[in-house]
């Protein structure tokens, strides 16, 4: 039951990131004719600034997750309940309290960043995102407790209705109040969500109240205990992405960082799509350290072998595309989005390789060095960040929050192997080589065609993706014959319904 529950969980969790791709991609498409680059670039750097404190969250949740499967695995409802309780009304207050005060800090640094006629605009959203802001990490509390009790699916099936909410009420609003209507429409797409989670989320722990009033101070004290350190974990993980839109900003311009935020939410896509299937072990590996800690590692190796058998193809295919993509989506050829998905996919490339031993130290708690990780890629990020900038634009800023993205998860991954003395050799799967050449050969050769594909014909749309078409040939030949295909679809097959 529970593997066929782990299965559900993978499942719908890459639906609803295919179905969000989709809908974000009409969004995007949408906003940029109806806004502009640099309007998308304004409401893109104040959701920057406001999203530091989502760090506030991260730390909980990922608690709530752990101690939730912990006390259902021991069949305690009612330490269910007042976990998740302790959790809304820390969290709930602490934040509160820091939007409170960081108010006017978003404002002033908006000020330093922005030239003074988009100042208004963004001052007039900002409290909106604030507002948005609360609402959706308190419903991650709620949404880390579903994910506790493996019903990931009931989290999907919530994330995927409010985002469709979402891009409705943009396609009404947006044309009628500008950036306005986008912040009314995510205030909506929070409540909307909050609401159905603790809906869901009470049907399964019953002795769950509307409103919460029960506060443990162990049940605190053991969530924060954990937490600590996934809480500066996160804090050095919620400050990459400000930090270099700010850069991006500052020495490249709003338009650049609007195409920066265009390219990246296409290359996190494909990382989502893997990455949120392989993060359902968390709870899994969780429950197996109370029960089975020897099945861990076994879990650890099946687990990087298929997404070594995903990523590595998937990564080359999206840098290939983005061509087809940028005429698709932004209506013409645009070299700086290309090379801004070249880049972020090589970064977001490794970070999806390391993620199996991620998800393996959460599951475990072991966050020491996962913690030097982040705090390194933070580091890097700001520091060079500013010098590259500085001397080489804004380009410049982009490539080098791609090397420090790689430098820190090379940490968590190396740390994980030593310590568990895992050998290095399973970095590279045995019968991956054709994967790997195939894949490198299609980066490396068919990319520069697309260097000159730059007019706005038919001709070249229909030349580039037959090219692309021809790379994904390439590519799945070699993924077919691999032995890993015939596993992942008899795994699929077992598990489905007769």
């Amino acid at each position: 039951m529970k593997r066929r529950q782990v299965f559900l969980n993978a499942v719908t969790t890459l639906v609803q990131v295919i179905g969000n791709a989709g809908i974000l991609f009409f969004l995007y498409r949408f906003l940029i004719r109806a806004i502009g680059f640099e309007r998308l670039g304004i409401w893109s750097l104040v959701l920057a600034t406001t999203s530091v404190v989502t760090l506030a969250n991260q730390g909980f949740s990922t608690s709530i997750v752990k101690f939730v499967a912990k006390y259902a695995a021991r069949e305690k409802p009612d330490d269910v309940s007042v976990l998740v309780q302790t959790a809304v009304i820390s969290i709930g207050l602490a934040l509160g309290v820091a939007l409170l005060a960081l108010y006017p800090a978003a404002k002033w640094i908006l000020w330093i960043l922005l030239p003074p006629t988009a100042l208004p605009e963004a001052y007039a959203i900002l409290p909106f995102a604030l507002v948005a802001l609360w609402i959706n990490v308190v419903g991650g509390i709620l949404q880390a407790g579903l994910a506790g009790h493996q019903l990931i699916t009931h989290v999907n099936y919530v994330e995927l209705g409010s985002s469709a909410l979402y891009l409705a009420l943009a396609f009404g609003l947006v044309p009628r109040a500008g950036l306005l209507g986008l912040a009314y429409a995510q205030v909506a797409q929070g409540a909307a969500c909050f609401l159905a989670t603790w809906l869901l989320l009470k049907r399964r722990v019953p002795n769950l109240p509307f409103i919460p009033f029960r506060w443990s101070r162990r049940l605190f004290r053991e969530a924060v205990g954990y937490g600590a350190q996934f809480q500066f974990i996160t804090a050095t993980q919620a400050l990459r992405e400000p930090v270099t839109k700010a850069l991006l900003t500052k020495f490249g311009g709003l338009a650049m960082t609007g195409l920066y935020d265009v390219a990246a939410r296409w290359v996190v896509t494909f990382r989502e799509l893997i990455v949120q299937a392989n993060q359902v072990l968390v709870p899994t590996v969780s429950s197996l350290q109370e029960t089975d800690p020897e099945s861990i590692p076994v879990v650890y190796r099946e687990s990087y072998r298929l997404i070594f058998f995903l990523a590595i193809p998937a990564f080359a295919f999206l840098v290939v595309v983005s061509p087809v993509v940028s005429m698709i989506w932004i209506g013409r050829y645009d070299a700086v989005f290309v090379r801004f998905v070249a880049l972020l996919a090589a970064g977001w490339l490794v970070n999806v390789l390391c993620n199996p031993a991620y998800v393996m130290d959460l599951g475990t708690g072991a966050l020491r060095w996962v913690s030097v990780g982040c705090a390194a890629t933070a580091i890097l990020n700001a520091g060079l960040g500013f010098a590259a900038g500085k001397f080489f634009g804004g380009t410049a800023v982009v490539a080098e929050s791609v090397l420090s993205l790689i430098a820190g998860y090379a940490i968590v991954l190396v740390s994980y192997h030593v310590e568990n003395r895992v050998p290095f050799g399973q970095l590279l799967p045995p019968q991956s080589a054709g994967i790997i050449l195939t894949s490198l050969f299609g980066a490396v050769i068919f990319f520069p065609f697309f260097r000159t594909s730059q007019t706005h014909s038919i001709v070249s749309l229909r030349t580039t993706a037959g090219i692309s078409a021809a790379l994904l040939t390439m590519i799945v030949v070699p993924m077919w014959i691999h032995p890993m295909r015939k596993r992942l679809l008899n795994w699929v097959l077992s598990r489905m319904p007769a």
